[in-house]
């Protein structure tokens, strides 16, 4: 069945096999790229270029691109209301029901090498800003759109002159609701199993493991407001039961495995890098995991694998994944 899909971070790399890849299966995809989207860009590598491309191909109708720099919250907030607007009526998350069956939050750098022992300030934060801060803070705002929209400012209702014409009005959208939250990470986050021969990945893997925590801890927090909404609202739950109770997104952090992206490409490690594999192959795997742990999956959130190996864990927690479906250590 077709669902409607959100990248953040699509203008190369695994973001931009994942648009190409959902666009091939009929969804509906809204991608984000940091440069200007009012004409197909261009840079050194054609990167931009490529995401553009996309519209040309036979589902290419089905492709929104909105820009979005994760590192900075001005562009965050911008992009949250552009995306808010594709909810008007008639636009195309309007036509879905306002919801978003799965975002994945994909933006990342990696400017190696960035050993602690050796990292400024500036490129440290770069690490932390991109990685980090602004996944976790676009999440943050794309969930603020479940709520009502602001009210338009009263300076925009009042009209110039008493001739002048009359102001624009005001257009509603409906309430957008995501349904899956995807964090791509990395195994350099997971802190049990410390990966020390990663010389020169420092800033980058503490990127990683506080994106972990960060995502586990949105996690907890949206199920903590989802039963103090359904306590609230029992009482109209009682005497309408078509209005059942809010349900939280599913979180997940996926590792996507070793891919051999542009990003990638720039790095001369010093070691042997087993199992590369391509984006082509990541991406077809990581959607089936998405399909099975999140939203209405077989084993959605991972809760039916938990019961099967008997482990605890609490309700709506978000899970750690490999590419290839496998549980992570965080």
């Amino acid at each position: 069945m077709p669902q409607t899909w959100l990248i953040v971070g699509a203008s190369r790399g695994i973001g931009l096999e994942f648009v190409s890849q959902l666009l091939t299966l009929g969804h509906t995809v809204i991608a984000t790229a940091r440069a200007p989207t009012t004409a197909p860009p261009v840079d050194a590598t054609g990167n931009e270029s490529k995401l553009w491309s996309l519209t040309g191909t036979p589902n290419g109708h089905n492709l929104t691109i909105l820009e979005c720099d994760v590192s900075s919250e001005k562009s965050i907030k911008e992009f949250t209301e552009q995306v808010r607007k594709l909810g008007r009526m008639g636009c195309v998350l309007e036509r879905g029901g306002g919801v978003i069956d799965v975002v994945v939050l994909n933006a990342g750098v990696l400017d190696y090498p960035n050993r602690i022992s050796e990292i400024s300030q500036q490129a440290f934060h770069h690490h932390l800003t991109t990685n980090t801060i602004g996944p976790l803070l676009t999440a943050s705002s794309l969930l603020s759109l479940s709520g009502p929209p602001p009210l338009p400012p009263v300076e925009s209702l009042i009209p110039k002159s008493p001739n002048g014409p009359p102001p624009s009005p005001f257009l509603p959208s409906v309430p957008i609701h995501i349904r899956t939250l995807v964090f791509i990470s990395s195994d350099s986050g997971s802190t049990t199993l410390f990966r020390g021969f990663e010389d020169g990945f420092g800033a980058y893997s503490v990127s990683k493991v506080a994106l972990n925590q960060g995502l586990r801890h949105l996690a907890a927090e949206l199920q903590l407001k989802s039963k103090q909404n359904s306590s609230s609202s029992a009482s109209t739950y009682l005497s309408s039961p078509s209005a059942s109770p809010s349900k939280p997104p599913v979180v997940l952090a996926i590792h996507p495995g070793e891919v051999a992206t542009d990003m990638a490409s720039n790095v001369d490690l010093a070691w042997e890098v087993e199992g590369i594999i391509s984006p082509e192959e990541s991406i077809r795997s990581m959607l089936k995991v998405i399909a099975d742990k999140g939203w209405g999956g077989m084993d959605e959130g991972g809760v039916a694998s938990s019961q099967r190996e008997g482990r605890k864990g609490e309700v709506g927690e978000a899970t750690f994944w490999t590419w290839e479906g496998r549980r992570y250590p965080w």
